[in-house]
């Protein structure tokens, strides 16, 4: 069997993850990307594609059509319906994204012939999207009977909305997104993949120092809450030995470099970019750091044995300087981590289920 994914760009590292295991099963896999990654991840086919926003002046131009078609949100903007269908660009977009498939489809017909990706049995297209706006190739691929599987983040589906064009050709719809699973109930739930055996709390790096080392990872402070954690933080280091770590705009191995002399890790407390959790409290618990976010009825309910620590706003303070000043319960709650991690991420047992959905739309018999 034949297996490819198709993103806009390698951001968590789960693309060459995945790749492993599906050779690891005996299928073949590739990943093509149409921008190359910021982070540091492997690339597998990078198109590195024009007109695309991994530049700041596309994301620029982008936005500014969408505030005037949107409103002052702009990308932002929320999509209220269930599902959250896009209703189409406006105008202008509309006209740009033309424009951008006539620029790109040389480079990307030739990719298709050069590594013979009319071959592959199951697409997995990334963010719910291929390589054009008007599916002409997903179309194609769907006619000849293969299987087409959309993966969707937060703000693939939350902001930007389901492409009716490719949603009518799938066979499967999955999300990592407890929240996404309350937009559309078609989705089916897969936990986040992650290598357990590559970090352990082995990996941790000894301190020097006595003092507690509290880490956060930001993208996109508004979606974590991040200046509100900074406040808090910054609080607690009057009254206790405390050094802050905020992980922001560098590589994924500087950012694994920053996490392995934590001590405890917050990730976020706003629920506005998702809700409880991503990679990065995955990182930190395969680490065996106690991870601070905030979990909403929902998540409780949908992960009821999970081994956060849960905040709020209002309770972060507290809960930190409880972790802060004892050290026994900062331990027990890692420990507790990497048993969870083990348990529901690794990526053979999220590969189990990935292989049992294919199951179900007869991908495999």
């Amino acid at each position: 069997m034949k297996i490819l994914y198709i993103s806009p760009q390698h951001v968590s590292g789960t693309l060459d993850l995945w790749k492993a295991e599906h050779e690891r099963r005996g299928n073949i896999c590739r990943f093509v990307t149409l921008m190359p990654t910021p982070f540091g991840f492997k690339e597998d086919i990078c198109l590195n594609l024009p007109l695309h926003p991994d530049k700041s002046w596309i994301k620029d131009i982008r936005n500014h059509l969408y505030k005037i078609t949107r409103g002052p949100l702009g990308e932002d903007t929320p999509i209220l319906q269930k599902p959250p269908f896009r209703q189409g660009d406006g105008v202008l977009p509309d006209l740009f994204f033309k424009f951008r498939d006539l620029v790109i489809a040389p480079r990307v017909l030739d990719a298709i012939r050069k590594y013979k990706l009319d071959e592959f049995d199951i697409i997995h297209l990334d963010q719910g999207a291929g390589f054009f706006r008007n599916a002409r190739v997903i179309r194609r691929w769907k006619e000849q009977g293969k299987h087409i599987v959309a993966f969707y983040h937060g703000s693939d589906m939350r902001n930007r909305g389901i492409f009716p064009n490719i949603d009518k050709l799938l066979s499967l719809r999955l999300t990592s997104e407890v929240d996404l699973l309350h937009l559309d109930e078609r989705l089916r739930y897969l936990f986040l993949p992650f290598d357990t055996s590559k970090w352990t709390p082995a990996n941790r790096i000894p301190k020097n120092d006595a003092k507690i080392r509290i880490v956060h990872a930001a993208r996109v402070r508004s979606f974590k809450g991040t200046d509100k954690i900074i406040g808090v933080v910054e609080r607690l280091k009057k009254r206790h030995p405390i050094e802050f770590s905020l992980i922001e705009n560098v590589s994924h191995d500087d950012a694994m470099k920053m996490k392995l002399s934590a001590d405890i890790a917050i990730d976020q407390i706003a629920d506005t970019g998702g809700w409880g959790y991503g990679m990065s409290s995955v990182e930190y618990l395969s680490l065996g750091i106690p991870t601070c976010t905030s979990m909403v009825p929902e998540m409780i309910d949908f992960i009821p044995d999970h081994p956060f620590i849960a905040v709020t706003p209002n309770s972060l303070e507290e809960e930190l300087e409880k972790l802060v000043k004892d050290e026994t319960f900062r331990i027990k709650k890692g420990l507790e981590g990497r048993t969870w991690v083990e348990k529901y991420h690794d990526i053979k047992s999220v590969g189990d289920q990935l292989y049992e959905y294919y199951a179900e739309i007869g991908a495999i018999s």
